[in-house]
């Protein structure tokens, strides 16, 4: 068995706090049950669209973070018994996924693929997707490898952009198809010991001939060889028009009766995505456990809400988790952050649920844990892991390049616009010409 936890967080482009995000970061783990062997980040808007786009140095200090609020979170649930190991993280522009795992478990992993494709504005990564697939074996044993494929993704927001979002996933499985990984694209992962060495680079916990994937064809979103899990703003709302200027009054609060009319599970049923996956518009084959967590987005944070810090974080809990919801009042209510899986006898999900608000973000993060039996499915003839609902698209490679290419011109161009070294860039460029100007 494996055991796989999957945590989908919009950053909303600010780095996250430790201390605020860590001790729950396990909320979706059953209580008394070991910490999972493999985690898995799902991340969107993980950084401001300048450094997202331009990527590399500009979002290790992102990440740096994310790796403490796992080592601490872990130490908060055992003690520091458990380590984890970063397997790989990668982004699509503002889009990314980072892959833990206990040092026993990564050994078993024996080849590493990755996938990405954007929806955004020219096919740019402001919204898109990121995937991991790996395979992975029980035991020394067995010849016998079960593919895990893990994608991070934020689709078109806004309520009356539906036939967007059931668009962008079209796009997704036509687009996203896992290759072997380039060397130096990715982002891979290191064994740090310390915060006093996150600078110290070593070996990587996964070989390199390993991470470089298999000699084979690139392959699509579904797959018959294994499990696929789905997570992230998937941006489904509960209304295909803004609310109007009285329609806060009746957004659900947690003190509402389930007999309430505005009880958050009457709002649920208006839910977009239960419905596009019902009709088969969207997300086809897929399937998720029952959602039973408040709204995920759109909150407001409470005017005179302290700072975070590490040392006033029991009078944020107040904040954090109120006694009653502050909505946004130009957004309805919406389950916008979930994470989804192709279903199997092979699969056992064990809890679902959000995460606390973060300061940092008018979304709630969400956590799935799951067990896994190790054994590649049994796929009917009629099942849609062999039957895809859209077929790749043969320029996929081609369109992702091109995209790329727009990515680092407005990357860097916000750079230049939107921070502060950037216009420092631009005014020492500036100042240079028009000295040369007047000489």
């Amino acid at each position: 068995l494996l055991d796989l936890y999957i945590l989908t967080f919009n950053c909303a482009r600010a780095i996250v706090n430790p201390p605020l995000f860590a001790p729950h970061v396990f909320r979706a783990l059953p209580k008394d049950v070991p910490l999972p062997d493999m985690v898995m980040f799902s991340l969107q808007e993980i950084a401001p669209i300048s450094y997202s786009f331009l990527g590399g140095s500009y979002l290790t200090p992102y990440f740096e973070q994310l790796v403490a609020s796992l080592n601490i979170a872990a130490k908060i649930r055992d003690g520091g018994g458990t380590t984890y190991k970063q397997i790989l993280t990668r982004n699509l522009g503002m889009t990314a996924i980072m892959l833990f795992a206990r040092e026993p478990v990564a050994e078993r992993i024996q080849w590493i693929q990755t996938a990405g494709t954007g929806v955004g504005f020219w096919e740019m990564g402001n919204k898109g997707a990121v995937g991991i697939r790996l395979g992975y074996k029980q035991d020394d044993e067995s010849s016998e490898e079960v593919e895990l494929t893990l994608v991070a993704a934020h689709l078109a927001p806004m309520e009356n952009a539906l036939l967007r979002r059931n668009q962008d996933w079209k796009n997704i499985v036509r687009r996203l198809i896992f290759a072997n990984e380039d060397n130096g694209e990715a982002q891979r992962g290191r064994t740090r010991t310390s915060s006093s060495e996150d600078a110290d680079e070593r070996e990587p916990l996964v070989p390199e001939s390993r991470l470089r994937g298999r000699e084979v064809s690139p392959c699509p979103l579904y797959s018959t060889r294994g499990h696929v899990f789905f997570a992230g703003d998937l941006n489904y709302r509960t209304s295909i028009i803004s609310p109007g200027p009285d329609a806060y009054l009746s957004f659900p609060q947690p003190d509402a009766s389930s007999e309430d009319p505005n009880h958050m599970s009457k709002l649920f049923e208006k839910d977009q995505l239960s419905q596009v996956m019902r009709d088969g518009e969207a997300l086809q084959g897929f399937s998720e456990m029952p959602v039973t967590f408040p709204p995920t987005y759109k909150y407001e944070h409470p005017e005179g809400a302290p700072e975070p810090s590490a040392s006033n974080l029991l009078g944020l809990e107040e904040y954090r988790e109120p006694n009653r919801w502050n909505w946004a009042k130009h957004r309805f209510p919406s389950w916008c952050d979930r994470i989804l899986y192709l279903p199997s006898a092979l699969l056992q999900p064990q809890q679902y649920t959000a995460l606390p608000l973060q300061l940092t973000s008018d979304h709630r993060p969400v956590a799935l844990s799951v067990r896994i039996e190790l054994r590649v499915p049994q796929v009917a003839d009629n099942d849609i892991r062999k039957h895809p609902p859209f077929n790749p698209d043969p320029e996929w490679r081609y369109r992702r390049q091109s995209a790329r290419r727009f990515e680092i011109i407005v990357g860097f161009v916000a750079y230049l616009v939107y921070t502060r070294e950037g216009n420092g860039i631009a005014v020492g460029v500036l100042g240079g010409l028009l000295g040369c100007a007047y000489l």
